[in-house]
């Protein structure tokens, strides 16, 4: 293989490591993402749950 073909291969292996380090973190950003959305969901239920103990509460 001459210098030129040596290069790409090179090049190649470096830009098909960036790509799979990419998907990777942006596996990771997608779950990370999800579990905030949950999170969220949880803590709002939670205060729902509040809400509607204290009105509860109030109409006994």
């Amino acid at each position: 293989m001459n210098s030129k073909g040596r290069k790409r291969l090179v090049i190649t292996r470096k830009m098909t490591g960036n790509a799979k380090e990419q998907i990777d973190l942006s596996s990771e950003l997608e779950q990370d993402l999800e579990n905030l959305g949950l999170q969220r969901r949880m803590k709002q239920l939670e205060l729902e749950g509040k809400f509607l103990k204290t009105k509860n509460s109030e109409l006994l």
